[in-house]
């Protein structure tokens, strides 16, 4: 009986996460439209919760410019010690490492602040330090929404013109935000 309880999260392992890639072309969004993207991330953050640094999260491993990985080094460090779930700082964290890590040497020299504070977070995790120090600083950069609830958060988050796969303007995250509230208040828990 042990043998099965072992067993049941290594099959979970590899069946989980099928969207993990190494190689930063697998993963580039033609068409995306970052500044867009992180005024949703920045309505995330303002609205809270369990998803409130996740647009970060799915827009790490895009092509940035140097403007905005500005924006995103501000955004970092004037919310990375409110955010109270260690689900939260891992995934803003990683982010931010990951952007830093893809980026050209400009960007990294934007980013660098919040990169400095990025890698020192996993040690403050009880739950997820092992984890969120590999995703952060490991010697490889796990890519991707990795698994199925990444994909749909990114593609409900994501602004990328043409691909009718993710939304096409903050109108339609809005509307999908509201259509999910009324949907959560129906639930009785």
């Amino acid at each position: 009986m042990k043998k099965i309880f072992v067993l049941i999260p290594v099959l979970l392992l590899f069946s989980c996460f099928p969207y993990v890639y190494y190689d930063q072309n697998e993963v580039v969004l033609k068409d995306i439209d970052i500044d867009k993207t992180i005024e949703i991330g920045k309505m995330e953050l303002q609205d809270g919760g369990f998803t409130e640094v996740l647009t970060f999260w799915a827009i790490r491993d895009q092509i940035f410019y140097t403007e905005q990985a500005k924006k995103i080094n501000d955004i970092y460090l004037e919310n990375i010690n409110k955010i109270t779930s260690e689900f939260g700082i891992w995934h803003f964290a990683w982010a931010v490492s990951d952007i830093y890590r893809n980026g050209s040497e400009d960007i990294k020299k934007e980013i660098q602040p919040a990169y400095n504070d990025a890698v020192k977070r996993p040690i403050t995790l009880k739950k997820f330090n092992k984890i969120a120090n590999e995703h952060i600083n490991g010697k490889k950069i796990y890519m991707g929404n990795i698994h199925e609830l990444g994909k749909y958060y990114a593609k409900t988050h994501l602004i990328v013109s043409g691909n009718k796969e993710y939304i096409q303007s903050i109108d339609d995250y809005k509307k999908i935000k509201e259509k999910d509230k009324k949907w959560l208040n129906k639930i009785k828990l």
